[in-house]
């Protein structure tokens, strides 16, 4: 595990994940860490949108992202590991995997359970199916 995607919700289960990291990086310092926010895309109902509008909640998901992920940065440079956030708009999973291959990811981290609704009882339904989707090794911290 050298350079590894953590998606970061802010979720107690995904700062479970960010903790992890540090202590790792303990025994492993030459880590580098790839932290990842995904904001599913506005949900919309008839043609009463415009583009304008449209670029608009995007730019504000993005700006929300940029702050969620943030406190991870802090954390992770705080105990010395490099890190680079990312933020994307849409679906969470596709993005993810699609992050693992872009930053030559070797090893997802990641919580079991994150701020999304009530979902799967043992393993969050973002958790199964990027275990399912990903194609490098999914490490979950409970």
């Amino acid at each position: 595990m050298q350079t590894v995607l953590v998606p970061f919700d802010g979720s107690p289960s995904a700062r479970r994940a960010i903790q992890y990291l540090v202590d790792f990086s303990k025994e492993y310092p030459h880590l580098k860490v790839h932290v990842l926010n995904v904001q599913s895309g506005p949900k919309l109902y008839g043609n009463y949108v415009s583009a304008t509008m449209l670029e608009q909640l995007n730019a504000g998901a993005e700006d929300h992202a940029k702050e969620i992920v943030a406190e991870a940065a802090v954390k992770l440079e705080a105990a010395g590991i490099a890190c680079e956030t990312h933020t994307a708009v849409g679906e969470i999973t596709s993005e993810l995997v699609e992050a693992v291959a872009r930053h030559g990811c070797d090893t997802v981290v990641m919580g079991t359970r994150g701020m999304g609704s009530l979902g799967n009882l043992v393993m969050g339904s973002v958790a199964t199916r990027v275990v399912h989707n990903s194609p490098v090794p999914v490490l979950l911290v409970k």
